[in-house]
């Protein structure tokens, strides 16, 4: 097997694998929307420059098709490709098949997974252990959402679909559980349900690596090593006298009743305290000296899409976030209060998915008036629903205008810019583009106009 065509090639978990395989030497071709996106600055630099729109010719001569999660058989190329006996193998199948042929540090939980991914990562590349690594964003200190390495493999293991029962790891880290992605579990037992049987996966030889703080993780069971990472002093990694200010974290860590020192990166809130002592966790295990990998944290600069600053916008200073998730979108906004106390902030938020925000209503309303004023847009569909989105953000926009905060709705991303221009050069404080769409181009886009006028 020589020739792999990638269906679905920008994705964040696709792109990352094509680049694995083009540096393993393999020739990788790939199909894709013709506009641009993050992925394809990344996938240039590893040689992939073929991209085309799906066409049933783009299979023909290649020895395997690996497509995104997001298309099935109805696809024009994956069903010419059964059509001619090319082994087919969606992204999940075609990573566990890279996680059986290397020993494999995997992260998971409903939250939190990319940025302990991309920290873990980068700490064993930092340390010289030549990891291999897949990352669902990309990790500024790799320069990309894979590395390829000859140690051993770190990657994001997502429970959507119960995509992750195709891996086999090591070394599982678990954040958190919490319920998602109501279009396919049940209820919150059904995911816990789903991390059990991950849990199960792990040989006797292996560690799981879970937050103690959560009630859900404790209930894992595993015949393997256990190590518990938390705020509370009951964990075996856990931290104490956290301070944060203006985006810096800071913090006592400790293992057991040992200190074994101070630990400051760029960052906010308690969860990337919480995603710093996972990392640290996965370093005891693998018998790493903590002043390496104090070193290797302390110079951490973060992921794209994850409290990303994109500059100053008239009185206002620009983040942009991935949270999608009512409780993400809960702790980033507990955390930037945090941090900047005395800035007024205005959120920027995208819905995503018909059946997450409709399940989630309520708790959306409540995360978001944590914000002391909205910006909401126009719900961003998912490919694996229809749904009536501009109905549905309208609700939830109304809903939060009733516990007495303001909200601005506007239909698409070129009205959010044209409103957030205007709004910066009247106001100071912060601004925080943040959903799983395109909202961060309002930022980008408005930015991008500023410069453009100081140009002239």
């Amino acid at each position: 097997m020589r020739k792999i065509h990638f269906v679905g090639i920008k994705g964040a978990g696709t792109s990352a694998l094509a680049q694995l395989y083009a540096r393993m030497g393999y020739e990788v071709t790939g199909s894709d929307s013709q506009e641009v996106f993050f992925t394809d600055e990344l996938l240039s630099q590893a040689g992939i420059t073929y991209i085309s729109s799906p066409s049933a010719v783009n299979v023909e001569g290649v020895d395997l098709v690996c497509h995104s999660p997001a298309y099935n058989e109805h696809h024009v190329e994956i069903a010419r490709a059964h059509e001619l006996g090319i082994p087919v193998y969606n992204y999940p199948q075609m990573l566990g098949k890279l996680t059986q042929e290397r020993p494999s540090i995997l992260i998971t939980g409903t939250h939190g997974k990319t940025t302990t991914t991309s920290m873990v990562g980068a700490m064993l590349t930092a340390t010289e252990q030549d990891p291999m690594v897949v990352i669902g964003s990309k990790n500024y200190n790799i320069g990309s959402n894979a590395r390829y390495g000859a140690g051993m493999l770190v990657a994001e293991a997502c429970e959507y679909k119960r995509h992750f029962l195709y891996y086999q790891p090591q070394v599982l880290v678990v954040n958190n559980i919490d319920f998602d992605h109501p279009d396919y579990f049940r209820d919150l037992d059904d995911v816990f349900l789903s991390f059990q049987q991950l849990v199960d996966k792990l040989p006797e030889d292996g560690v799981l690596v879970a937050c103690g703080d959560d009630p859900l993780c404790r209930k894992l069971e595993t015949e393997a090593q256990v190590l518990y990472f938390g705020l509370d002093p009951s964990n075996d990694i856990y931290a104490t006298n956290i301070h944060e200010e203006r985006g810096v974290l800071r913090f006592d860590v400790w293992e057991g009743s040992r200190p074994l020192g101070t630990l400051q990166f760029r960052s906010l809130g308690q969860h990337n305290v919480l995603n710093a002592l996972a990392t640290i966790a996965v370093s005891r295990y693998l018998k790493q000296n903590f002043e390496d990998v104090q070193v290797s944290l302390s110079q951490f600069q973060g992921v794209y899409r994850r409290f990303d600053y994109l500059g100053r916008l008239g009185g206002m200073e620009v983040y942009d976030d991935y949270a999608h998730h009512p409780s993400e979108i809960s702790t980033t906004l507990r955390a930037v209060k945090a941090s900047f106390p005395n800035d007024p902030l205005i959120t920027v938020f995208q819905p995503h998915t018909y059946s997450r925000t409709q399940k989630f209503l309520t708790e959306f309303v409540d995360s978001l008036t944590l914000s002391d004023e909205v910006l909401l847009v126009k719900l961003f569909s998912s490919a694996r629903e229809q749904d009536p989105g501009d109905a549905l953000t309208e609700q939830l926009a109304d809903a939060i205008r009733q516990r007495g905060k303001l909200v601005t709705y506007v239909e698409n991303l070129e009205e959010g810019t044209r409103f957030l221009r205007h709004y910066a050069s009247n106001n100071q404080g912060i601004v925080l583009t943040m959903g799983a769409g395109n909202v961060r181009g309002i930022g980008e886009d408005s930015l991008s106009f500023l410069l453009e006028s100081k140009s002239e």
